[in-house]
């Protein structure tokens, strides 16, 4: 399989997945242009919302349990075509296939879609290292892939494998952690927030040396926080959760 690194921006900032929707159009509130919208993500079928889908304040930041709800891809596809095509910044889409054939047949219908020019793929927690390299291997298609890994996988032999297949390695912006919530039941899901920041500088000086580009995403609540990411080496940087929160938490 030929190298697929011929991903382009025209600007290192972009929305981390889960931040924005699914297609361009909300407001822009970082005073840097926009290299690139990343969609929530999706599945191959649609998926509820979590029963016990929750937000739970941290020193630092917060918990989010959401269950990743969405229509499911014909849908997204169906209802945000003509907006990725008309957008003016290009789209990425993340996916969220439950197997390899999943991973190839969403591939294969966003590849058909104007206006979209990467395909982000997120990994479930805990995957072993063949799902992970099927998975990856799946989703190689004409579109340049950008895939979310753990920094430790850099550790592992295997990992070279997925270096083979040049895909885009990406810091997971958003890990995972468990708080107590109603009636002090435990409560899993996604950690967003500022003290992330020193985690997501840690796991790209980590991934650097493996000598692909390195998007870096969590904790990033001010401008310079991204600019420390970008000098610090990451080839783009994403934000998240800050960006509902407008302008002035961006800029200040």
């Amino acid at each position: 399989m030929p190298p697929r690194l011929d991903l382009q921006l025209s600007s290192p900032w972009l929305n981390a997945p889960g931040s924005l929707g699914f297609a361009p159009g909300k407001p822009w509130p970082l005073d840097a242009p926009q290299g690139a919208f990343v969609t929530n993500p999706v599945s191959l079928k649609p998926r509820d919302p979590a029963s016990n889908r929750d937000l739970i304040p941290y020193a630092g930041g917060f918990l989010l349990h959401t269950g990743l709800p969405n229509p499911g891809i014909k849908a997204v596809i169906r209802q945000n075509r003509s907006r990725w095509q008309r957008a003016a910044v290009d789209t990425w889409v993340h996916i969220l296939p439950a197997s390899p054939s999943e991973a190839a047949e969403m591939v294969q219908l966003l590849e058909d879609c104007e206006g979209v020019t990467a395909i982000e793929l997120g990994l479930m927690t805990g995957i072993t290292e063949e799902d992970a390299l099927e998975l990856i291997s799946a989703a190689s298609g004409e579109l340049p892939l950008v895939v979310e890994i753990d920094p430790i996988w850099v550790l592992a032999p295997w990992f070279f494998k997925v270096v083979f297949l040049a895909v885009a390695p990406n810091p997971p912006g958003a890990p995972r952690g468990a708080l107590p919530g109603p009636g002090e039941k435990i409560i899993n899901g996604r950690l967003y927030g500022p003290a992330l920041l020193p985690q997501t500088l840690h796991a790209l000086q980590t991934l650097l040396p493996v000598g692909l580009p390195v998007i870096a995403s969590g904790g990033v609540y001010r401008k310079e926080d991204g600019e420390l990411l970008l000098a610090a080496g990451a080839w783009a940087v994403a934000v998240d959760a800050v960006l509902w929160r407008g302008n002035e938490a961006v800029d200040r």
